[in-house]
């Protein structure tokens, strides 16, 4: 009997697993790697982001010998974005359009009512002013500190985008979904906090491995993109929406690409 219940308890693992890779890219799989989440799958994060990372950098060093860094790294950032459905740009997008939302007087900035009509912006499809100043002013770091790394870059892309992947399991474990539907409320899962916290180290330490000091900072900066983003959902927002994760995945990628490029 053992036998018997064993596989298709393996199988389920196996699928809750590729659901990482089914969420973070737009690669084609089968419709039962899209079903509901559960801890296994917050965990894959970690591991699905380094691959992607390495995906990238396989990019990278085929088109090393071809193209100067700068053109390099623009068209790295598009290849990510386009395997990743930019999905992660239009988070970022539609929280700077709900996070900085004017109130009006009649209402708190942080009142039930300023928040939800927050919520609402954030659902909207259209994209606003703050929407499109957050993407271009993020993209532009991003941008600008991956064409200052002219060391081992292949290894720092592999850190930063793992990082950005690891942030926001983080942030999904221990964030306080703001309403209870969507992505936040699907990731509250059972042993989400373990999985969260248990993925986004070992990437840290992989970054760590694979860019020393920098990666270590760059690991340092990822969990304060991931508490502050928290800390303003929390107030703005009553919790945390699917569109916050996108935007920690934007600003934690924008922030390590900064520390890897540091001098020393």
């Amino acid at each position: 009997m053992s036998a018997t219940t064993s596989a298709p308890s393996r199988r389920g693992i196996g699928w809750r697993a590729l659901g990482a890779v089914g969420f973070l890219t737009v690669l084609p799989l089968p419709t039962r790697a899209h079903g509901m989440p559960t801890g296994v799958t917050l965990a894959c994060f970690g591991p699905v982001g380094l691959l992607l990372g390495g995906a990238v950098a396989g990019v990278e060093v085929a088109l090393a010998p071809v193209l100067p860094v700068a053109a390099r790294s623009a068209v790295l950032l598009g290849v990510l974005a386009a395997m990743c459905g930019a999905m992660h740009l239009d988070g970022l997008m539609d929280s700077a359009d709900g996070v900085f939302l004017p109130i009006g007087a009649r209402d708190r900035g942080d009142s039930p009512q300023a928040s939800e009509r927050r919520l609402e912006v954030m659902r909207d499809s259209r994209v606003g002013a703050y929407g499109v100043a957050a993407a271009l002013l993020v993209v532009l770091v991003q941008y600008a500190a991956l064409s200052a790394v002219t060391g081992r870059r292949a290894l720092a892309i592999i850190a930063a985008v793992g990082l950005s992947r690891a942030a926001s399991a983080l942030a999904l474990g221990l964030a306080r979904p703001a309403r209870d539907e969507g992505l936040a409320s699907v990731y509250a899962v059972s042993g989400r906090r373990v999985a969260g916290v248990a993925t986004f180290a070992v990437v840290a330490a992989a970054a760590v491995l694979l860019s020393g000091w920098r990666g270590a900072a760059a690991g340092g900066v990822a969990v304060l993109v991931v508490a502050v983003v928290i800390a303003v959902f929390a107030r703005r927002a009553g919790g945390m929406t699917g569109d916050g994760f996108g935007a920690v995945v934007e600003l934690t990628l924008a922030g390590a690409l900064l520390c890897l490029a540091a001098q020393r």
